[in-house]
């Protein structure tokens, strides 16, 4: 390891950091961002202080220079090359060194570092270095830098001020430019540290009784079969829960035959993925009758467009890299028919005739080698590369009448990323037959599931709880680990008493 260490510099181990740090964000970060609300206030103000400040440094080095020729420490006839040395050094520091810090931390200036302070997309993922550079040369830079030149620094205080009236008045906090780009800037929130590996079902003291969203093995991403989770559902003192794996109902034959076993009350349930108006979302359906051969139907085809993404995702991989895959081996006994990107990373590292591919380096041993599957997924795999496969999911429509003709109730999953979408859009979901919204959940804030409460009563929408548990996929989230407050949880029993009289 120390041999290793040595042929990389200062330079390149600092892109190594804030590569993982990027990663790390897209995996997990931007779920626990926070959009700027008045309680931040202050420190988006500060942060745009300080990067006016860094901006305009050279004119504080001019001043010095002034004051040191005043005391008799520089000649007077160093006035005019030190003017020239400021404006060059001035156009250079208004121009450049914003943007160039933007764009290599993915959203933060030094304003914004110190702040907690990011750029990103509507949605929260992060946005494209060319959107990050634009908004801070277009936005700020060209502008002062004009104003400056020709109205002095009364041109550039009135421009600055026009801003920091709209960034307090505007909803988001948000500065002029972020309209046209798209872009908002949020609140960093540490996540937790996310190990490697998870041998056992991590245990919470009791606190809530109920949870109505946990995946078992029969989704892709889930560890622990049905029968380890009731018993972790014991272990955390748990009397209500719902296992709603991803597009699959498989788990609720065998939970319904654990339930009376494990003495727990247990819901059919199940995740979909699907889209509106081109926008993937997630709706949860509770109380469905999971024995419909429709839900059967549905399974094959997410199978079949799994499938079909990852021939695609296999594809664009040889023909970008010229490195075939052994699709075969990956399928073999892969009852998701699912190739992600980490399978074929992991795939292809391990092969050792191809250890002198050149394009394969800086994975196996160069800049990108400390975490190289994860790296190789989100460089050629990631939403935006060049081996990407998207896959259209039905429509929410179609979803929605599914759950309803089986008799179940349809509630958003995710329902903050989809209102700070766009809350039109969000109205729009609603109205399409949605009945109830996942309030609370260990990824929001006490003020973000305030929020949503009130929403859901304006639109008298039922209420649920539930932990989203993965297992090693998440380990930092515990079964029954919901974020309800225990005085809360009769809200969700209303839908657990209502729905259950109508299922009776």
């Amino acid at each position: 390891m120390e041999q290793r260490a040595t042929h990389f510099n200062k330079q390149q181990m600092a892109s190594v950091f804030r590569k993982k740090e990027s990663r790390q964000y897209e995996r997990e970060g931007y779920r626990y961002a926070l959009n700027i609300s008045n309680a931040f206030l202050l420190e988006r103000i500060f942060a745009f202080a300080l990067d006016i400040c860094i901006m305009f440094l050279p004119i504080a080095l001019w001043e010095l220079c002034i004051l040191l020729m005043f005391i008799g420490l520089l000649p007077i006839w160093l006035l005019t090359p030190l003017e020239v040395i400021t404006l060059v050094l001035l156009a250079i520091s208004m121009l450049t060194f914003n943007a160039i810090f933007s764009v290599k931390s993915g959203g933060q200036t030094l304003g914004k570092y110190f702040y907690d302070l990011k750029v990103v997309k509507k949605n929260h993922h992060e946005t494209s270095s060319a959107k990050l550079a634009a908004r801070e040369i277009i936005g700020f830079s060209l502008p002062n830098f004009v104003l400056f030149l020709f109205f002095n620094i009364i041109g550039v205080g009135a421009y600055w001020l026009i801003n920091l009236l709209f960034l307090i008045i505007h909803p988001k906090h948000i500065s002029i430019i972020d309209l046209f780009l798209g872009t908002r800037i949020v609140v960093l929130r540490k996540t937790p540290r996310v190990t490697e590996t998870v041998t056992e079902v991590k245990e919470v003291t009791p606190h809530n009784t109920v949870d109505l969203h946990i995946h078992s093995n029969f989704s892709s991403d889930g560890q622990f079969n049905v029968e380890e989770i009731f018993q972790s559902a014991i272990k955390n003192g748990l009397k209500t829960i719902s296992i709603c794996d991803h597009n699959t109902v498989k788990a609720n034959r065998i939970a319904k035959q654990m339930a009376p076993l494990y003495h727990v009350n247990y819901v059919d349930g199940v995740e979909f993925d699907c889209r509106y108006r081109d926008v993937d979302l997630r709706v949860l359906g509770y109380f469905i009758n999971s024995a419909s051969d429709i839900y059967v139907h549905l399974e094959n085809e997410s199978l079949k467009r799994e499938k079909n993404a990852s021939l695609r995702r296999v594809e664009a991989f040889r023909r970008y890299s010229g490195i075939s895959v052994d699709v075969e081996a990956l399928l073999d006994n892969n009852r998701f028919q699912r190739i992600s990107g980490e399978m074929i990373a992991e795939h292809v590292l391990r092969r050792s005739e191809l250890h002198d591919h050149p394009m394969l380096a800086p994975y196996l041993s160069g800049d990108k080698s400390e975490d190289p599957i994860m790296n190789m997924n989100h460089d050629f795999f990631a939403e935006g590369a060049p081996c990407y496969a998207s896959i259209r999911h039905p429509k929410l429509e179609d979803i929605l009448d599914v759950i309803h003709l089986t008799g179940g109730m349809a509630v958003l999953s995710w329902a903050k990323e989809t209102l700070d979408y766009d809350a039109q859009f969000f109205a729009e979901v609603l109205d399409q037959g949605i009945e109830g919204i996942e309030v609370f959940t260990p990824y929001y804030t006490e003020a973000e599931m305030a929020r949503l409460l009130r929403i859901a009563r304006e639109h008298h929408l039922f209420v649920t709880a539930g932990s989203d548990f993965h297992g090693a996929h998440k380990p930092e989230i515990a079964i029954g680990e919901t974020n309800c407050p225990p005085e809360a949880e009769k809200l969700v029993h209303t839908l657990l008493e209502v729905k259950g009289k109508e299922t009776r």
